[in-house]
C-alpha cells in the first residue's frame, strides 16, 4: 500500500507541475494579447500570427490541464442519480465513469495519433502571412494529456476499488509520507 500511495502522490504532484505550466501559459497568452492590442491602437500595427499562436497555445493549456481538474475532483457532473446512491454506490459509479474515461481518452489518442505522425512528417504549420506556427506541440498535448488522463483514471480505479472493497481511503491508517 505504501508503494501505491507513493505512486499517488509522484502523478498528483506532476499533474500538479502540468497545472503549473499550463496556468504559465495563460499568462503568455495574456501578455501576447494585450502586446498586440496595444500594438494595433497605439501603433496601427498588428502582430502577424497572434491568432495562429494563441489558439495553438489553447489546445495545449486544455489538455494540460484536464488531468489536473480531473485530480481535484472539479469536472462537471450530474449528480442526480449520485446523489440518491450510497457510498458503495457512488464509489461504484465513479469506477464506471474512470473506465469510460479510458475508453474515450482512448479513442482520442486512437484519433489523434495519426495526425501528429503525419505532422511531424510534413513539418506541418500554419500560415499567418510570412510567419509559420507549428502544429506539432498541440497536437502532441492532445495525446500526451489523454495519456495523463488515463493513468488518472486508472489511479482512482485503484483509490475507488480499494475502499469498496475494504471500505478505508488507502491513506487511512499509515504514514503517508
Amino acid at each position: 500500500m505504501a508503494a501505491f500511495r507513493k505512486i499517488d502522490k509522484l502523478l498528483t504532484k506532476f499533474l500538479s507541475i502540468m497545472d503549473g505550466l499550463a496556468s504559465i501559459s495563460i499568462f503568455v497568452i495574456m501578455i501576447i494579447i494585450t502586446v498586440d492590442v496595444l500594438s494595433r491602437l497605439l501603433l496601427n500595427k498588428p502582430i502577424a500570427g497572434v491568432a495562429e499562436v494563441v489558439s495553438s497555445i489553447i489546445i495545449i493549456v486544455c489538455f494540460l490541464e484536464i488531468p489536473y481538474v480531473s485530480v481535484k475532483g472539479a469536472h462537471v457532473r450530474t449528480t442526480m442519480l449520485y446523489d440518491k446512491v450510497g457510498a458503495k454506490g457512488k464509489l461504484i459509479i465513479d469506477i464506471i465513469a474512470a473506465a469510460l474515461g479510458i475508453l474515450v481518452y482512448a479513442f482520442i489518442i486512437r484519433a489523434s495519433w495519426a495526425n501528429l505522425i503525419h505532422a511531424i512528417e510534413i513539418g506541418e504549420a500554419e500560415i499567418a502571412g510570412s510567419i509559420r506556427i507549428t502544429t506539432i506541440p498541440g497536437r502532441f498535448s492532445i495525446i500526451f494529456g489523454s495519456a495523463l488522463m488515463i493513468l488518472e483514471f486508472i489511479d482512482q480505479i485503484a483509490k475507488f476499488g480499494y475502499n469498496l472493497v475494504t471500505g478505508k481511503t488507502i491513506y487511512e491508517g499509515g504514514n503517508v509520507q
